[in-house]
């Protein structure tokens, strides 16, 4: 909440140095600081808590209307050099929302599968794996489930058949179970789900390993079906997201200096700048 607090307060220093004409009741004055009902109106509150919502903003503005007071007076203090600041950090917001403003309207968020290719080609060094990536079967079956011995051997998947015992038992019985060879996923990931330990990683993974076990109340059942090396690169597949996201905030870079260069040349162009 104090956050919020901090928000309101700054927003209404700049409302309150406009005009107090219309603003309703007057609620708190500091010297020449006046807070008028209208300039609360903006507060979120239930009916039930308004009271303590209300007295306490007003007693943090009135707070901070001492301090600024006390700052003023402070001849240490450079206000020149404080409103030169605000000045340009209201030129930086103001530029930054134009930009926005414009990015909006101009933006094309469609990235055809040639321009990922191509760019994945272009910066492979960019994916290289800090870990390694499987593609993994496992299930988590509590210990009140039927039969478990059913898919002892079906999750190894070195039958066809085997796929659709696991799916169908899954379905039924499993308190989450994943399959699917067309995303890759981290290893580390995978260890939040199931509760492996005392492993070796590398050759855990490089074997392929295949195993059941039980920890509290659980079966678990792991089949490791592919991997990608870490310190290779990453494959396509993995990272499609991750470069339509790097093509896009390309984009919005471009656009944001085009939009500047545009402005700052249409101003030339019309006469409104004079240098001397």
């Amino acid at each position: 909440m104090q956050g919020q607090y901090v928000v309101a307060l700054a927003l209404l220093f700049f409302l309150i140095s406009c005009s107090s004409e219309n603003k309703g009741r007057l609620i708190a004055k500091v010297g020449d600081k006046e807070l008028y009902s209208d300039d609360i109106k903006f507060l979120n509150y239930s009916a039930s808590d308004s009271e303590d919502v209300v007295s306490r903003f007003v007693s943090d503005w009135a707070e901070e209307q001492i301090l600024v007071a006390a700052a003023e007076e402070n001849e240490n203090i450079d206000l020149l050099s404080i409103e030169r600041k605000v000045e340009r950090f209201r030129n930086e917001l103001l530029i930054y929302q134009l930009e926005n403003d414009e990015i909006e309207a101009k933006l094309d968020t469609t990235v055809s599968d040639q321009e990922i290719e191509n760019y994945y080609k272009a910066h492979k060094d960019d994916f290289q794996l800090n870990d390694y990536l499987v593609k993994v079967l496992y299930l988590k079956v509590p210990f009140d489930a039927p039969e478990p011995e059913k898919i002892s051997d079906a999750y190894k998947l070195n039958q066809a058949e085997d796929l659709k015992t696991v799916e169908i038992f899954a379905k039924m019985y499993a308190s989450n179970f994943y399959y699917d060879l067309e995303s890759w996923i981290y290893f580390d990931d995978l260890l939040k789900e199931i509760p492996l330990h005392d492993i070796n990683k590398d050759k855990f993974i490089l074997k392929r390993s295949k195993i059941r076990f039980e920890e509290d109340g659980y079966y678990y059942f792991l089949n490791i079906v592919d991997y990608k090396l870490k310190n290779s690169i990453s494959p396509l597949s993995f990272e499609r997201e991750n470069i339509k996201a790097r093509i896009i905030n390309l984009r919005i870079t471009n656009l944001r200096e085009e939009i500047k260069n545009d402005h700052i040349k249409k101003a030339y162009e019309e006469g409104k700048v004079e240098l001397f």
